[in-house]
């Protein structure tokens, strides 16, 4: 089973993810901690981490760029209300897009969204929640 980590500040967001997330056969973590997230990826197999931009004690960004060096090849989807978020007009974003998102492993959505656009966007990084075709951080090389 697929498992995915989301991070949010917000607990209503998070309850919300994790039952439709649940219903749709993956395996789901939640938490409002983003100082948590290197320790649960430690003492997981995870799939995908659902990253909520803004956050009051760290962004999502900066957890990002924390994990993407213990974890590169690990599969992102950042979650925000902000489009201006990813403006490549900032310096800091440019050289993410260049250097991270274009490996088809990050993904962005925009808040709102429908359940039916959280799936495609899940399934697009990690495949379905029992499919093969898909290896995880931890089995995959690089």
């Amino acid at each position: 089973m697929r498992k995915i980590v989301s991070v949010d500040d917000d607990p209503n967001i998070l309850q919300a993810f994790e039952t439709a997330i649940r219903q749709k056969g993956y395996e789901i973590l939640t938490t409002t901690d983003p100082n948590a997230v290197g320790q649960i990826l430690s003492e997981n197999d995870v799939d995908l981490l659902m990253l909520d931009v803004r956050m009051p004690q760290k962004s999502g960004f900066d957890i990002f760029r924390e994990l993407k060096k213990q974890a590169p090849r690990l599969r992102v989807l950042f979650v925000t209300a902000y489009p201006k978020s990813f403006s490549v007009r900032n310096e800091d974003i440019l050289k993410m897009w260049q250097q991270d998102f274009a490996d088809g492993e990050t993904d962005i959505m925009y808040k709102p969204f429908t359940l039916d656009t959280l799936f495609k966007k899940i399934e697009g990084l990690i495949g379905p929640a029992g499919g093969d075709e898909y290896e995880s951080d931890t089995n995959r090389e690089g």
